[in-house]
């Protein structure tokens, strides 16, 4: 195949996966949309559209590692949080401020600080259990070295400043282990974009007793395999964190959010600390009914998950 063809090839999977973005964002941003979301901070149908087309924009302009549509699902849970519930947003891993600028903007809008951890020098040296990881989906091996992701504290500020909210922000930087121990104010809501799975065992370690009940922990990992296992590790979470290992959402292949080769993913997940349970739908698992019934949505009378 020639150079052209190549490139008019890629273009062409490029306005497809584009093409199928859009039609499938009622779906994705189905949440994000709703009269509900934002309603408690006043904002808006009107704002929203606003929020949305701003971190579109910011997203073209800014290199970043992570999508203006997981930005907004991330977003979608900030708005939704009681807004007599106190609490911090926390970034860990900002890389030159794509995501900061964008979330710094709906914590603005929340009247919430967004507090970003980094050490603005790039990645720490990795171990050896960190310094390759295995993203099955994708089939990848994704290889690590001191430095990588490197953003300077100037630059970031520079482009939330440009581009996003910077007065809702406060910056520590270090790495981790130095920065996270004496942190100690309440969290509303966690978004981890930490390549190591070590960075993300600290990140837990010292951020988890800190969020509130019921709050999300997103993070930005979840193709890769080291990370994804540890939210299932019970040995580390009752050694580390006196406690039941939690899973997480969209292990492996992320929450389906991008359009991809076999179907949608994205490098996005998450867990909800210590959710209401009680709030949840409860369905008797029988064996009747056929594949697709939740897709299709059974009627209350007719509901083939309680065999009724």
């Amino acid at each position: 195949m020639t150079t052209a063809r190549r490139r008019a090839a890629a273009t062409l999977a490029r306005v497809y996966r584009l093409g199928l973005l859009v039609a499938s964002a009622p779906i994705v941003l189905g949440e994000y949309f709703d009269t509900d979301t934002g309603a408690a901070y006043g904002v808006d149908f009107p704002t929203k559209c606003r929020l949305a087309a701003r971190m579109l924009w910011n997203n073209l302009r800014l290199p970043t590692g992570s999508s203006f549509v997981e930005h907004l699902v991330v977003a979608t849970q900030i708005l939704q949080i009681p807004v007599d519930d106190g609490g911090v947003v926390v970034e860990c891993g900002c890389y030159l401020g794509g995501s900061t600028a964008n979330l710094s903007l709906v914590a603005g809008l929340c009247d919430r600080t967004l507090v970003v951890f980094d050490s603005f020098e790039g990645m720490p040296e990795p171990d050896e259990a960190d310094r390759a990881h295995v993203l099955m989906q994708s089939k990848q091996v994704h290889t690590y070295e001191a430095g990588s992701w490197r953003g300077s504290l100037s630059a970031v500020r520079d482009n939330v400043a440009t581009y996003g909210d910077l007065e809702a922000c406060e910056f520590r930087k270090g790495y981790f282990e130095e920065t996270l121990p004496p942190f100690d104010r309440p969290v509303a809501l966690v978004f981890l974009d930490v390549g190591l799975r070590r960075s993300a065992e600290t990140c837990l370690e010292e951020l988890w007793p800190l969020l509130r009940r019921e709050g999300y922990l997103f993070t930005h990992d979840v193709k890769h395999m080291e990370i994804s296992s540890l939210f299932f590790d019970q040995g580390w979470w009752r050694d580390h964190l006196h406690r039941d290992a939690p899973g997480l959402v969209g292990a492996g292949s992320g929450v389906g959010l991008h359009p991809q080769r076999n179907g949608f993913g994205s490098l996005l997940g998450y867990v909800v600390k210590d959710p209401a349970l009680d709030g949840f739908e409860r369905v008797e698992e029988r064996g009747a009914g056929a594949y697709g019934d939740e897709l299709l949505g059974a009627s209350d009378g007719d509901d083939a998950s309680t065999g009724e």
